[in-house]
């Protein structure tokens, strides 16, 4: 089984010195990496951006340590997208993406220069493609339709992929299964 990850950026979380901080959010993505790990999935798809792609990878990573059947390909939407990241954020991803099973990169400079929110969005579209179900750190309720990662969801809803739901602020977990209903005639 395979499983692809979706979700926000640092930017778009709540966080504060008093609350909800990125380490819990890496915690209830460790949490579901394990529980899918443990429904049999055993290769994890990342989209490399900063943020829950990043560390959805760097659990990955870590789970591998430990379960040496684990693989983690990290799905690069384009050449060179770190290059305008913080260093530190540099660092990180390049240290996943030589730590990942397999890369593949998507589309080119070139390609992205013409429309690097279209490299995203394909690449986003392959991601669930590949995979069996979608791990989503977002909002159901209060979610912008245009990014991203509702974006995502949506297509994961139309292949009929298993969604699993980690609420970007309360960390509550939801399900949604998909029904496909058969008739006879």
């Amino acid at each position: 089984m395979r499983c692809c990850f979706t979700g926000y950026r640092p930017h778009r979380f709540a966080f504060s010195a008093d609350g909800l901080r990125p380490e819990h959010v890496q915690r209830a993505l460790a949490q579901q990496i394990r529980t899918l790990y443990e429904q049999g999935c055993r290769t994890f798809i990342s989209g490399m951006c900063a943020g829950v792609d990043l560390w959805a990878a760097a659990e990955v990573v870590r789970l591998r340590e430990h379960k040496p059947d684990v693989t983690l390909i990290a799905a690069v939407p384009f050449s060179g997208q770190e290059k305008h990241w913080p260093a530190a954020v540099q660092k990180e991803y390049r240290s996943i993406l030589s730590a990942a099973d397999r890369v593949e990169v998507l589309f080119s400079e070139t390609e992205a220069a013409a429309d690097a929110a279209a490299c995203y969005r394909r690449r986003n579209r392959w991601m669930v493609e590949q995979a069996d179900c979608v791990l989503a750190v977002y909002d159901m309720v209060a979610a912008d339709c245009r990014s991203g990662t509702a974006a995502t969801v949506r297509y994961a809803r139309r292949l009929q992929r298993r969604l699993t739901y980690i609420h970007p602020q309360t960390l509550a977990v939801v399900e949604e299964t998909v029904h496909q209903t058969r008739f006879n005639l």
